[in-house]
């Protein structure tokens, strides 16, 4: 009897004892997760203050880096318009005839009375040679049923040759079917045969009316016959057309 109460008492301390021991063990293992809990939520919110830091830094780099933008494209934008604005002053308005002198108008008006002239008597093209503008050999023209004339010149080059005295306007409304003229399906210049007298201009006067037009006052003789003489008053504008007084129009 006595010795079962002995390993009673026995089991009863081994088992106090494993509970001491587990109690201890559990104790030691919650404190340490306790710890690890600290020390995670300590570098959690270091870790959370680098990075705000960061995002701050990085907010203040994104402000400095607007506004150096902001003042580059601001700076371009005035360089652009004083660029503009000195380029519109220097380049003189291409309809404006305060570009060319009393001369230069002179001779515009000069080339084109010779010009229309010749044309009065089919000897347009002639002229443009005499003036070096084209390069024609009238022997290997082609005669068609119609009584006109296949050219070997290309329409495009005898549009080229009057734009250096007419504006492509002025070329378009009295040079081509006016003139007797008119292209072919292969692009080459049908000229009409005909003829009549020359009316040779001499100009007496150019008054200026306004910014582009200009009076005329001349004297022809037709074929240079001092009985067929003759007075024409002309109302014109003047434009620059590459780098040239050319004139725009003629009444």
């Amino acid at each position: 009897m006595e010795e079962k109460n002995v390993t009673k008492i026995s089991l009863l301390r081994f088992f106090f004892i494993l509970a001491i021991i587990i109690i201890i063990v559990m104790g030691i293992f919650i404190y340490k997760l306790y710890n690890e809990k600290i020390e995670a939520n300590e570098k959690s919110d270091e870790l959370q203050t680098q990075v705000n830091n960061l995002n701050e830094t990085i907010i203040n780099l994104q402000k400095k880096i607007d506004n150096i933008s902001e003042a580059i494209i601001s700076n371009s934008s005035i360089e652009n318009s004083a660029m503009t604005n000195s380029s519109n002053n220097d380049a003189p308005a291409s309809n404006d005839s305060t570009l060319f002198t009393d001369e230069q108008v002179k001779t515009a008006l000069s080339n084109f009375l010779e010009l229309r002239s010749s044309a009065n008597c089919s000897g347009l093209i002639e002229e443009l040679v005499r003036k070096g503008n084209l390069n024609y050999n009238s022997s290997e023209d082609i005669s068609l049923n119609d009584g006109t004339v296949l050219t070997t010149i290309k329409f495009s080059d005898y549009k080229d040759a009057m734009l250096n005295y007419v504006s492509e306007d002025e070329f378009e409304n009295n040079w081509i079917s006016t003139a007797g003229f008119k292209k072919s399906n292969t692009g080459y210049l049908i000229r009409s045969q005909g003829g009549g007298g020359l009316r040779i201009y001499t100009i007496n006067s150019i008054t200026k009316n306004d910014n582009v037009t200009y009076s005329a006052n001349t004297t022809f003789l037709i074929d240079g016959i001092e009985s067929m003489k003759g007075t024409d008053d002309f109302v014109f504008t003047v434009k620059s057309y590459n780098g040239n007084c050319v004139i725009d129009s003629v009444k």
